[in-house]
């Protein structure tokens, strides 16, 4: 042990010691005790392992044959005992008594229970009448595709037959639980649905909505009640209070805004006050409240905020009252419940805890419960972050969903973790009677029924689609009744599950939309919409045709189901399409394709004609009345209502208007009447009314305090998602190698359904994504990583093996004809400047550089520059290297047999020089590869001397010859670039760093910038990775200034501009995305210019005030330029300045080396090349934006050279050609609108 890698233990002496014959102990050998044994073979511990198992299982078998494990647990586990695996039998005595009005609750291991439980006291307990093996059985009844976009909300109505669901295309859909027949839409809302509630007599119906309005229906006409507008961002949450005082009832809603409203409404009348009592909790801005949650009496409301707070509201006093505000979490609260039955509830937060909180002694108290709490034997876990909460039906667990895959089930009075089911979770759901089940959900596709008792599944499914991959599922209901549940997932699904045949639902489609759901609404002053065409109320309107996706009507059987066609003839169940009121001819769909028409549908033809007609004033045309009198065309039954035009299915179904629309006067009474949903009966409501009283007084007894109750029964509050629109997307097409100048044309890409992880051309995200390369956040010496204003060596020896190595492997298509050294003279090294940085979308995602000439003595630039592509690539070399690395390793002189280090895969490795020879006999001068080494594992390899380290005294060595040791993390910061004076401004970069990241922080948290806060989700938006090639948000730039990865403000802010430039390439220009992505970039980089300012709030206000005032004459006339027109002007302009040799001073940035106390005077540095960057990366917004920023050109040179002999004086005359030629671009355009 002494000479092996265990020398500590055999200080301590780990073998046991020897004893001779006289009775003294000595220390023993590893030899001796060789010797001793000599019957051991090698493997002798794992012969005993492999024997163990066959002798318990004869005794004890195991209660999965087969299964060999040293961790198993129960009947799997290797300390497993006749004792501990028997079941538990009671004797008929212990069953006679009651506890509670029930006989006593048995183990989980208790077997064979006898029936004489019931026989003597005429109970029994439900564990025993319904075991969970029951649960097994439930299956999926249908999997329905009703929605075009992905579906967040589900819930059921009180008495379970009835399912609603809300969904990112605006609608709201009420299906049959029994048979899942499309009943009804709601239609009006004007963005994503956020959440929904229905109210407990069952006639009502909620829904908020990103659009940040709640709209009301009934349930029973469906027809409009209410549009709530109190909320001046989206809605996040909603809930009916449980509390009745005679007919007076409340609807709770909070916003992103801030606010929480409560809704007051009369349970007689159906009405609701539109003036709300509002609470505005905004204590700074951009905080939202998130989550909310009744108490199971109504008398509590408590809800939860990104400030971290918890606030309770009372009811007692017969209005709402906030009477707490609870700040123990460290991070926001963004899932709260209360109980089933006491005045307690739970809240979960994004620091990884949760807390049980219970009114005690006029003070609220609370259980922590924190997430990083294990049981002995489990590894520790980081960064834990909760991500659900719910309890069980009875109170006694709370169950809490983690980002780790993990579920934790807690007692709920002591707050002691029970145990860990292992899996990856987003919804709970408990089963509404039965305390022992639970569903969950999850992004992975798996929906699972778990046992709580024993912490085991019962019964899995996974959310496959043919063709397309899982389905991500979002939200999961169980229905009141115990008997089905249903989720919905990303593609737009609902899937049912439940006990029993699932025939009526073979009876069904698997597609099911209205022809009517995505026509064109118009809305009154009130926000209450009408059918653009028909004019009518969407409630009032006929009950529609029952199509596909596509919009192809199905078969007559189908229209059956529709509410209102159960009884129609054959004929009136085929979607015939008449005149509309523009009087164009339309089709008739028909099963047979020589129909004829009937008389009675011409006459309607005719007449509906005529009062178009006369609506208008206008005079009936001959082709209108050829129209009218000849026979309808009819088409093909396979044709469907796709026409021309109508290349999107059922959201173009609003082009043709069907003439059974046309409803009349007795239509409209009848269709008034029918019942979507019927009302809870009066024995059922009369009883959950006296549960809620029961409630109520239960409380108010348990504690002397006014301060009871806690949340609602109402399901699991979910955080509606960000979402960024779903619009459409732009690829850049790849050009030559030594192509520069316009912006590259971009091409529209269909926009398709999501396809699991496939991209495009079969090819999966991952192959797409861009490597680590240029997504790492912390910075690496190799490889090399391209920054804005890096000084560098360039080395052709290193790029011209990148290009056949390239070439050879056939990465990419490349021409080695067409690199620099074919277009210019270059020398073996050259020290170059890097201007211009772009990541061009490919396979691999490759770096477009533009290399400036440097003169070595002066550091100016010397006018010639060339452009390059490259990515990093195994087993080549870095042939650009930083100024500063060169010149450390310049400096110092290696010699033959010197050890020296070297930084590989983040570790030290060791080795020594051999020999120093060129790479190639025609570069003898170049230091490119010209040591030979030998690493201490034998290795040979080339090494240039900037890629080798000095081994310092104190340096750790590895304890085995030839392996390496971690680099550390002070290591890793002294290998960092150490920047100049002037590139952070007047301060270090630390301080820099440190008060932007503070900026950042709070950029954060405003609603303008959440959709830039994290990355953007590929398996939501697949094709982003496809579009844009170097992807960024505001918590990578953190991250990357928190490690100090940014070598000047410069590359800090190129980045930040990449922001908007994404956002735009992505997206369609003017879209709402956009203009948020170049207010936020805006924002960050005015911030980051102004080194003295250390608050971002204020300089927000002040901008989104000046965004806000209206652009008169001006902006209006902007607009109507032709965008590429004018930027094509701009870079005619730019061109011809960098021609005038006047303009030199002012092409690039000021050097401060040279000038030093440049940034003294100047706040806002700016240059003709940046000018021309910002035009050319399409971030300037109207051509007054760009002459703003060549006026500072000029205002700066004024502001720091006043003397007029200085030759920075011939500014005015770069001046007077840029506003010259600016008037004259201007005149132009002028004639080409006018």
């Amino acid at each position: 042990l002494e000479d092996g890698p265990c020398q500590q233990a055999a200080q301590v002496g780990l073998l046991p010691k020897r004893t001779d014959w006289t009775g003294k102990e000595h220390p023993r050998s590893y030899q001796n005790l060789v010797r001793q044994r000599p019957h051991l073979a090698p493997d002798h511990l794992l012969q005993i392992c492999h024997r163990l198992g066959p002798l318990l299982e004869q005794e004890i078998p195991q209660s999965v044959p087969g299964v060999q494990t040293l961790l198993g647990a129960g009947r799997q586990s290797l300390l497993r005992t006749n004792k501990s695996c028997k079941h538990v039998v009671w004797k008929g005595s212990a069953l006679a008594a009651l506890h509670c009005g029930r006989p006593p609750e048995s183990p989980v291991n208790y077997g064979s229970p006898p029936s004489i439980g019931k026989k003597l006291n005429g109970k029994y307990r439900l564990e025993r009448l319904v075991p969970t093996a029951v649960y097994q059985h439930m299956k999926m009844h249908k999997r329905i595709l009703g929605h075009l976009s992905s579906v967040y909300c589900v819930t059921f109505d009180r008495t379970g037959r009835r399912i609603f669901t809300g969904s990112d295309d605006c609608l709201v859909k009420i299906w049959a639980t029994d048979d899942g027949r499309l009943l009804a839409t709601l239609r009006g809302h004007a963005a994503e649905i956020s959440d929904m509630a229905v109210n407990y007599e069952n006639t009502m119906i909620a829904a908020g909505s990103c659009d940040k309005m709640i709209r009301v229906w009934c349930l029973r006409t469906c027809a409009p009640l209410a549009v709530l507008q109190g909320h001046s961002a989206s809605i996040t949450s909603l809930q009916f209070s449980p509390l009745c005082s005679g007919s007076k009832r409340y609807l709770s809603s909070t916003g992103a805004d801030g606010t929480i409203c409560f809704w007051l409404w009369d349970a007689g009348t159906l009405k609701i006050n539109p003036r709300p009592t509002k609470f505005t909790e905004r204590p700074r801005p951009g905080v939202q409240m998130i989550c909310s949650s009744f108490s199971a009496g109504g008398m509590f409301l408590a809800t939860g905020s990104t400030d971290h707070i918890i606030r309770v509201y009372f009811f007692g006093s017969g209005q709402p009252e906030k009477i707490s505000e609870l700040e123990f979490h460290t991070d926001k609260v963004d899932s709260i419940q209360f109980s089933n039955s006491s005045s307690r509830f739970v809240s979960g937060s994004r620091d990884g805890t949760a807390r049980i909180w219970q009114f005690k002694r006029r003070e609220w108290k609370s259980i922590l419960l924190d997430m990083a709490t294990r049981p002995a034997g489990y590894l520790k876990s980081i960064d834990i972050v909760l991500t659900m909460v719910a309890w069980d039906r009875h109170d006694n667990s709370v169950i809490t969903a983690v980002n780790n895959m993990t579920l934790k089930v807690w007692n709920s009075f002591t707050g002691q973790l029970i145990h860990i089911p292992h899996d990856e979770v987003f919804v709970l759901e408990p089963h509404p009677f039965d305390p022992r089940v639970l569903f969950s959900a999850g992004h992975d596709g798996n929906v699972i029924v778990w046992d709580l008792a024993r912490g085991v599944k019962i019964r899995s499914y996974f959310n496959m689609i043919e063709g397309q991959g899982h389905g991500a599922v979002f939200d999961c209901k169980c229905s009141p009744d115990g008997q089905h549940f249903a989720c919905t997932d990303s593609h737009g699904h609902l899937l049912i599950f439940g006990f029993g045949s699932s025939s009526k639902y073979d009876k069904i489609a698997d597609q099911m939309f209205f022809h009517s759901d995505y026509r064109p609404l118009i809305r009154d002053a009130n926000n209450f919409v009408l059918d653009e065409q028909t004019q009518q109320a969407p409630h009032l309107m006929p009950p529609p045709f029952l199509v596909d996706v596509d919009g192809n009507p199905h078969p007559a059987r189908y229209q059956r189901l529709v509410p209102g066609r159960e009884n129609c003839r054959e004929e009136q169940l085929i979607p015939q399409m008449g005149v509309t009121s523009s009087g164009m001819e339309n089709f008739i769909l028909s099963q047979q394709a020589n129909q004829e028409v009937s008389p009675l549908d011409s006459m309607i033809q005719r007449l509906q004609q005529e009062q178009d007609q006369r609506r208008s004033g206008e005079a009936g045309t001959s082709s209108t009345s050829r129209i009218s009198r000849g026979k309808l065309l009819h088409s093909p039954p396979n044709i469907g209502l796709r026409r021309s035009g109508q290349i999107e299915g059922v959201r173009q179904m609003h082009s043709n208007a069907p003439r059974s629309e046309i409803a009349t006067e007795r239509d409209l009474v009848a269709w008034s009447r029918r019942v979507v949903v019927p009302e809870l009966s009066s024995g059922l409501f009369n009883f959950c009314f006296l549960i809620s009283l029961y409630l109520l007084h239960v409380i108010h007894s348990d504690y002397s305090s006014d301060y009871s109750d806690w949340t609602a029964d109402a399901g699991i509050n979910l955080q509606p998602p960000k979402k960024i629109p779903k619009l459409k997307t732009k690829k850049a097409e790849s050009s030559s190698e030594d192509e520069e100048g316009p912006e590259k044309q971009k091409k529209q890409i269909k926009k398709e359904r999501k396809k699991g992880v496939l991209a495009e051309n079969g090819l999966t995200l991952e192959e797409w994504l861009p490597s680590a390369w240029i997504t790492d956040t912390v910075p690496r010496r190799c490889p090399f990583v391209p920054q804005m204003g890096d000084e560098v060596y360039y080395f052709r020896q290193g790029h011209e093996a990148y290009v056949v190595m390239a070439k050879k492997n056939k990465i990419y298509s490349i021409n080695p004809k067409k690199q620099p050294w074919h277009k210019m003279e270059l020398r073996e090294q050259e020290l170059m400047k890097i201007v211009g940085i772009k990541y061009e979308v490919g396979l691999p995602t490759l770096c477009c550089l533009k290399l400036a000439f440097l003169d070595p003595d002066t550091g100016k630039l010397t006018g010639g520059s060339f452009t390059m592509k490259y990515h990093d690539m195994p087993d080549v070399i870095d042939f650009l290297v930083l100024r500063q690395q060169f010149d450390d390793a310049k400096h110092r002189r290696w010699n033959i047999g010197d050890r020296f280090r070297s930084v590989i895969d983040d570790a030290w490795w060791f080795g020594t020089i051999e020999s120093q020879e060129p790479l190639q006999p025609d570069y003898p001068d170049s230091l490119f590869q010209c040591y030979n080494v030998c690493w201490d594992n034998g290795d040979t390899e080339k090494m240039s001397p900037w890629d080798m380290e000095l081994i310092p005294s104190n340096a750790v060595f590895p304890e085995e010859l030839g392996t390496s040791v971690p680099l550390t993390d002070d290591e890793r910061r002294t290998l960092l670039y150490k920047p100049l004076d002037g590139e952070w401004g007047s301060r270090t970069r630390d301080e820099e760093c440190d008060r932007i990241i503070a900026g950042i922080n709070q950029l954060m948290t405003l609603d303008i910038a959440s959709a830039f806060v994290a990355p953007v989700d590929l398996q939501a938006y697949p094709m982003y990775c496809t579009v844009v090639a170097y992807p960024t948000d505001l918590s990578t730039i953190k991250q990357r200034l928190e490690s100090r990865f940014y070598r000047r403000l410069s590359s800090l802010m190129w980045e930040v501009r990449y922001i908007e430039h994404n956002t735009r390439t992505f997206n369609e220009p003017g879209s709402p995305i956009v203009k948020s992505a170049k207010f936020v970039t805006d924002l960050l980089l005015h911030f980051i210019k102004d080194q003295s300012c250390y608050d971002i709030i204020p300089l927000y206000n002040s901008m989104k005030k000046k965004d806000h005032q209206p652009k008169r004459r001006l902006r209006n006339r902007a607009q109507s330029y032709d965008i590429q027109s004018w930027k094509k002007q701009c870079q005619e302009l730019l061109n011809l300045i960098f021609q005038c040799e006047d303009s030199e001073p002012f092409r690039q940035p000021v050097d401060l080396l040279e000038y030093p106390d440049y940034r003294d005077i100047i706040d806002t540095p700016m240059d003709f090349a940046t000018v021309r960057e910002t035009l050319e990366a399409g971030n300037y917004e109207s051509p007054m934006e760009l002459c703003k920023d060549v006026r500072l050109i000029f205002s700066n040179s004024k502001a720091y050279t006043p003397s007029k002999r200085s030759r920075v004086r011939l500014h005015f005359l770069s001046e007077r050609i840029f506003i010259a030629g600016k008037k004259k671009k201007k005149k132009r355009t002028e004639k080409q609108i006018m």
